[in-house]
């Protein structure tokens, strides 16, 4: 299986911004926190979290090519840092920010580094501090419908380019953060595609208090 950093530094060199993901859930938890979002990926995610006013943002993703599409949506309004790093393996002391955001990076790990990377958020955050998630859930029309190549894991597919991409149920997700002291997580659904209201999105939202 080839290295997903390398996977993604080809995508987003090749296809930029295309992906037309919407930030629909992200509650008011920001404002004058520091805040590490973790695979900021091109940027979307970002640029809402950017709107709620936060203190600092730290920015980081494992791919180069990322990043450089993510500093083009920079609100130079919010003090925002840049960083080339895992989500495996955080370059970051203990308890170093207020609020740490897992938005469509956990789907593209397998079972293993899914665990390291919740336990490395867990690590980072503040006591009291806050963890938000969201990722695909078992069953999205992309699952079901979705070509792929093998599957590496039960409801992980690798697609045809490399991409790994994982389906989470609520019972998996409330299993990984099981640590925290709050945990947070709800299954949402709706209907991106207008008059085709067969093709349903599932995804796990949720919220953490260390």
């Amino acid at each position: 299986m080839e290295r997903q950093n390398v996977v993604w530094d080809r995508e987003y060199a090749k296809r930029g911004t295309a992906w037309n993901r919407r930030v629909l859930f992200l509650p008011d938890v920001f404002e004058g926190k520091t805040v590490l979002e973790v695979g900021v990926g091109d940027g979307k995610t970002l640029s809402a979290i950017c709107r709620k006013k936060p203190g600092r943002v730290v920015a980081i993703d494992f791919s180069i090519q990322a990043l450089k599409k993510a500093q083009a949506l920079v609100d130079t309004s919010v003090t925002i840092s840049f960083m080339k790093a895992d989500a495996t393996s955080m370059p970051f002391g203990n308890d170093a920010f207020d609020v740490v955001v897992l938005y469509y990076i956990l789907d593209n790990l397998l079972e293993v580094d899914r665990k390291t990377a919740v336990n490395e958020a867990y690590r980072v955050v503040k006591l009291g501090g806050v963890v938000l998630f969201e990722d695909f859930a078992v069953g999205d029309f992309r699952e079901e419908t979705g070509k792929r190549t093998g599957m590496p894991e039960p409801h992980t597919l690798e697609k045809k380019k490399g991409l790994i991409c994982h389906y989470f149920t609520v019972e998996e997700a409330r299993s990984l953060f099981h640590e925290f002291s709050r945990c947070d997580v709800v299954q949402k659904e709706r209907t991106p595609i207008k008059n085709k209201s067969h093709l349903v999105r599932k995804v796990i939202n949720g919220l953490m208090v260390k």
